[in-house]
């Protein structure tokens, strides 16, 4: 079962993303604020987080940036009122959520997606890695690797 962070600091919103995800057979934990958030990722291994863009205290970019640095390949949604570009450096988003949401469904579906797109960068990267190691093994003269 797939696990999912909800960060936002409007109660409806945690209260209407969480149900819906429950519903669609999801584990689910929600939190007020980035702080709050990035504490549960501690003990709840999600696979992924749907942030806020404007969180109190601590904005949504510095939320995704930490819980990426924590867990590289977790999957993250943005969730905005305001669909201007929203740069992170190298971090990348698996989704967004425009507010209000189009319906129930789309937050389903966006959530399916980003999980969808998040194992294939994940398995991309191992695979990237394996090609590596193997490439290093057949090169004459490489230094093997401990």
């Amino acid at each position: 079962m797939k696990r999912i962070l909800v960060i936002d600091d409007d109660v409806e919103i945690n209260e209407l993303v969480g149900k819906v995800l429950v519903r669609a057979g999801y584990q689910v934990r929600t939190a007020a604020n980035g702080e709050d958030g990035l504490e549960i990722l501690r003990e709840f291994s999600a696979d992924l987080i749907i942030v806020d863009k404007n969180l109190p205290r601590m904005h949504g970019a510095e939320v995704i940036r930490e819980a990426r640095r924590r867990f590289p390949f977790i999957g993250v949604i943005l969730i905005t009122a305001f669909p201007e570009p929203f740069a992170l450096g190298q971090d990348r988003l698996n989704g967004y959520l425009g507010k209000p949401f189009k319906s129930l469904k789309a937050i389903e579906d966006a959530v399916a997606q980003a999980l969808d797109s998040a194992d294939e960068i994940k398995h991309r990267d191992e695979l990237k890695s394996r090609l590596s190691q193997v490439m290093a093994e057949l090169t004459p003269g490489a230094k093997k690797r401990p």
